[in-house]
């Protein structure tokens, strides 16, 4: 009998056991399940605020920038900031991304050589030693691409035209198309790396550099890709000395061969409409990054493509 009533005290304790677990794994996946929606809707809520209203934080910028320091150094392009809500760290940095080169707008002005160039030129040390670009077409500066073009210029009636009248889907989409991801992720030791690499790069946004906003090297990265070294750096200096604040002015005043300054008009610009929220939310136990970009399409309407990392 006495063995009888041990084994069920045996019995009943196990039981308990286990019941005890499964109720401490429900309460612990129901907690992280509350912490998995604060932390999206955290991210989501950030976007849905700030994203939009990036415009006027630039131009607010903007005008303290000119107020204190004047116009002879480039407008800031990033703004960041840090939040703490519900025990959850919220770091939020707001891009201006047509103050960047773009290497879409690079690559089919110069081809890619000269991306390579000015990526190598504006990327750090680490991203430099993973470059690898991958293009899903040819650039519309390589011969195969005009010849195509003027093709289809000619079959739409536009014997004249030598650049095409046809919208190139991006030749990179992807920054897994420029560097080698799996490298620079072994190489640097931190996922962070992507928000840190593209502060001075990008692949969205109209594919014209705000001159005004954008840090010296990078318009002399641009410019570069139309025009030689030393004009080049004469185009900086007259952005940065004079008063004038439409670059087809300062481009008229400074580059005296057309092809060349036309090449610059579509590169260069003074005006921005594409810009980025970099979110990461952390806590003690996880760590989650969203990038979104929003940019008008070939149509004027505004988009936000939307890219989450674990």
């Amino acid at each position: 009998m006495l063995l009888l009533v041990l084994v069920a005290i045996v019995v009943v304790g196990v039981a308990m056991t286990t019941s005890a677990k499964r109720s401490l794994q429900m309460s612990l996946s129901a907690i992280e399940s509350s912490r998995a929606i604060q932390r999206r809707w955290g991210m989501y809520s950030c976007q849905r605020t700030l994203l939009p209203a990036a415009s006027g934080l630039f131009d607010v910028s903007d005008r303290t920038t000119r107020k204190q320091r004047g116009r002879k150094i480039p407008f800031p392009a990033v703004l960041s900031d840090r939040l703490i809500l519900g025990g959850q760290t919220l770091d939020l940095i707001v891009s201006d991304e047509d103050a960047k080169a773009n290497l879409n707008a690079i690559y089919d002005i110069g081809g890619k050589r000269v991306c390579e160039k000015a990526l190598t030129s504006l990327a750090g040390a680490i991203e430099s030693r993973t470059v690898q670009l991958i293009p899903n077409r040819a650039s519309v500066a390589s011969p195969t691409a005009k010849n195509s073009a003027a093709g289809e210029s000619t079959l739409s009636g536009n014997k004249e035209s030598t650049l095409p009248n046809i919208d190139f889907f991006p030749a990179f989409r992807s920054w897994g198309e420029i560097f080698d991801l799996v490298s620079l992720s072994r190489i640097s030791g931190d996922d962070r790396q992507i928000a840190k690499m593209t502060r001075r790069i990008t692949l969205f946004g109209t594919g014209r550099l705000n001159v005004f906003r954008a840090a010296d090297e990078t318009v002399l990265a641009v410019s570069k890709a139309a025009i030689q070294d030393g004009l080049a750096q004469r185009v900086l200096s007259k952005i940065r000395e004079t008063s004038l604040s439409q670059i087809d002015l300062i481009l008229e005043q400074t580059v005296t061969n057309e092809d060349d300054r036309q090449e610059l008009k579509l590169l260069l610009s003074e005006s921005s409409n594409s810009f980025s929220i970099w979110i990461e939310i952390s806590d003690r136990s996880s760590r989650q990054q969203r990038f979104a970009v929003q940019s008008p399409d070939n149509f004027g309407k505004i988009r936000t493509a939307e890219f989450s990392f674990e």
